[in-house]
């Protein structure tokens, strides 16, 4: 790439930066409804920019985005990491207190790749969680959920015949395994 096509992408990179600069400020600013902009977005191609500037929300309006959030988590996009950094980042209490709530409707009529994303995003949130998720899982009819669950519980229970699953580091809520690793 010649230096004038690199100053041309830098200078168009600039002048967007600072359009979306100026833009944000404007998004932010008193009188706009922006739990209904973002919630209206959620669904749409602009997604991304959503999830985006939700990060830039307190923990009162996420919180009032958590059923939306929940809907994100539920299946595989580019920004699913973004949407379970938002989920985590709440208070894990209230997280583990409403999260059934809202993942649950979806798991009645879900399909495999929403079981597989609940029970991603339950490894990382609890342990406990994702464990009842996986057990739920290995008793559903189709082959696939059943598959999902198996995997997923012996990442909880690597042991053959453990009772209990063993604690994963960082992991929290989980009880420590009876069995001894010698």
């Amino acid at each position: 790439m010649s230096v004038q096509s690199v100053t041309t992408v830098w200078e168009r990179l600039a002048e967007s930066y600072w359009a979306f600069s100026s833009a944000s400020k404007d998004f932010f600013s008193e009188g706009v409804d922006q739990l209904t902009c973002l919630r209206r977005a959620f669904r749409s191609e602009d997604r991304p920019i959503a999830i985006y500037m939700t990060q830039f929300l307190g923990n009162s309006e996420i919180k009032e985005l958590f059923e939306e959030l929940v809907y994100l988590a539920s299946f595989s996009h580019g920004s699913i990491q973004a949407v379970r950094r938002l989920i985590l980042s709440l208070p894990r209490d209230w997280v583990l207190a409403n999260i059934e709530k809202f993942a649950d409707p979806i798991l009645d009529a879900g399909d495999y790749d929403e079981y597989r994303r609940f029970l991603e995003l339950y490894m990382e949130l609890d342990q406990d969680l994702a464990f009842k998720l996986a057990t739920r899982a290995t008793q559903q009819e189709d082959e696939d959920i059943k598959e999902a669950g198996e995997d997923f519980l012996e990442k909880l229970m690597p042991e053959v015949g453990s009772a209990t699953p063993i604690r994963i580091i960082g992991a929290p809520n989980m009880p420590l395994s009876d069995s001894n690793p010698a």
